[in-house]
C-alpha cells in the first residue's frame, strides 16, 4: 500500500466514528423526540411508529457492528503496511501502542458493550411509545 492510500484510510476512519456518533447518541434521541411527538395518537399507531423505530434499531446494531469491524480491519492494514516498511504506518501504530505485522481483532467488552446498548434501545423504544405518561400530572 502506498502513503496515499494511507491518508484513505485515515479518512476510513473519521466516517467510522461518524457512525458510531449517529447509532449511539442520534438515534435514542430521535426515538424520545417521535414518541413524544406521537404521544396524542391512537395506540395502533404509536404502535406501528414503535415497529418502524424497533426495525431502526435493528438495523443501527448491523451498522455500529459493521463499523467496529471496519475500524479494527483498517488497523490491520496499517499493521500490515507497517510490516512492510511504511514508516507513516508504524509511526500510526506505535503511537497507540499496537502490534506491527499481526492481526488487531477487536476486545470483548466492545461487542459485550454494543449488545447492552442495543438491548437498552430496544427496551427504551417500547417503553416511550406505550407505557411513558409525558403529561405533568
Amino acid at each position: 500500500m502506498s502513503e496515499i492510500e494511507l491518508y484513505g484510510l485515515m479518512g476510513m476512519n473519521r466516517s467510522i466514528f461518524s457512525t458510531l456518533f449517529l447509532c449511539g447518541v442520534l438515534m435514542p434521541l430521535c426515538v424520545v423526540v417521535v414518541a413524544y411527538l406521537f404521544r396524542n395518537f391512537s395506540s395502533a399507531i404509536r404502535g406501528a411508529a414503535m415497529v418502524s423505530a424497533l426495525i431502526g434499531v435493528v438495523m443501527l446494531t448491523f451498522f455500529t457492528m459493521a463499523a467496529q469491524n471496519a475500524f479494527f480491519m483498517m488497523l490491520t492494514t496499517l499493521s500490515g503496511m507497517a510490516a512492510e516498511g511504511s514508516a507513516s504506518a508504524t509511526q500510526v501504530l506505535t503511537s497507540g501502542n499496537m502490534p506491527i505485522g499481526e492481526t488487531i481483532d477487536p476486545p470483548g467488552w466492545m461487542m459485550a458493550l454494543s449488545l447492552v446498548q442495543i438491548a437498552i434501545n430496544l427496551c427504551l423504544t417500547v417503553y416511550v411509545f406505550l407505557f411513558a405518561r409525558w403529561d405533568k400530572s
